[in-house]
């Protein structure tokens, strides 16, 4: 029986096999089927590569960082108005004046007491009624005339105590002074005749107009904003206290007084300002997962100061100052006027 084309092809393959050496034999592999019958490597790359979970490549979420809370600033609290030394000048004008006073107490209430300068320093007229509750039971009223007070001399109770003691013949003190002790109208009136030169002493043109005991109302007379306090320690032979002088400087004040005929108003005049704490660029994606905890770092430095702008939130920065708190609203404090900005 003949074999056909099949069978000879097989007897062919057989015996060329037996000729062959083994590596003749590997085949390689046969190309991927395609559309275009063999894959290019690029491809083959990318078949071969591990799937990725689904997400692996996305951004990961940025954990919030532990911020310690900065402590409000609060603007009632009394602060000086310069925290400057005082200068040369000034110390002179203090010094001077507690000897004036040294010689004005021991002519008027008989009390020889060795005044020396202990401090100076500048407050604001709102901050007075804070500072002097409770150190100041008298306050002796001086000026040119009822109308005009320019400084306030503050006289502690020991110092009141001792000087009505002293009128009355007793040695030391009354024995009047504690809880709730306070001036009675006899002794305001005692203490009226016995400061006398204590006008005097302070201006020469000056005059002892009242002694009072209420602060608030005393610190409302000065017609002045800015005020200079000066404390002074008070010894005498038995005696250990001090008193304090607060004068303002009225002398720019007079110079800039517009005469009479002279109108100085200004039309009413209505100013935005907008106070910025910091730009900041956020993905509209971070925007959408934004919930109650969330965190954005606005990527300054805590005490960085903010800016307050004229005209809106593309307004023109004009001053710059930090955030705080006075009574129970938020407020900003000035620091600085930034040199760009024209009033």
């Amino acid at each position: 029986m003949r074999d056909g084309p099949d069978s000879n092809a097989k007897a062919n393959w057989l015996m060329d096999a037996r000729m062959r050496s083994a590596d003749d034999l590997v085949v390689d592999d046969p190309p991927l089927p395609s559309k275009r019958n063999v894959l290019s490597q690029a491809e083959i790359d990318a078949l071969l590569r591990p799937k990725l979970p689904q997400g692996a490549l996305d951004e990961p979420e940025i954990e919030p960082q532990q911020i310690e809370p900065r402590e409000t600033q609060v603007f009632d609290a009394p602060s000086p108005v310069a925290s400057a030394e005082p200068s040369s000048a000034q110390l002179n004008h203090a010094q001077r004046l507690g000897a004036r006073l040294a010689l004005a107490l021991s002519s008027g209430a008989g009390v020889k007491a060795a005044m020396a300068v202990t401090g100076q320093a500048g407050f604001s007229r709102g901050d007075l009624p804070s500072l002097m509750q409770g150190k100041s039971s008298a306050v002796a009223c001086i000026g040119p005339s009822e109308t005009d007070i320019r400084a306030l001399v503050c006289i502690p109770p020991l110092l009141a105590d001792a000087i009505i003691a002293k009128a009355c013949g007793a040695r030391g003190s009354t024995g009047r002074i504690g809880d709730g002790w306070s001036l009675s109208a006899i002794d305001c009136a005692l203490l009226e005749q016995l400061l006398v030169p204590f006008g005097e002493a302070v201006d020469k043109s000056f005059r002892l107009q009242a002694i009072e005991t209420d602060v608030a109302y005393v610190t409302s007379l000065l017609p002045i904003n800015e005020v200079t306090v000066s404390e002074f320690a008070v010894e005498a032979p038995g005696l250990r206290s001090e008193l304090a002088v607060i004068e303002g400087d009225f002398t720019e004040h007079e110079e800039q007084k517009p005469a009479a005929h002279v109108t100085t108003e200004r039309p009413e005049m209505t100013a935005v300002l907008t106070a910025r704490l910091a730009t900041l660029t956020v993905p509209l994606s971070r925007l959408t997962e934004l919930k109650a905890g969330s965190t954005l770092l606005l990527g300054l430095p805590a005490d960085q100061p903010i800016e307050l702008l004229s005209g809106g939130r593309d307004g023109q920065p004009a001053f710059e100052g930090v955030m705080g708190r006075k009574g129970n609203k938020m407020a900003v404090k000035i620091t600085k006027r930034l040199r760009g900005f024209k009033s």
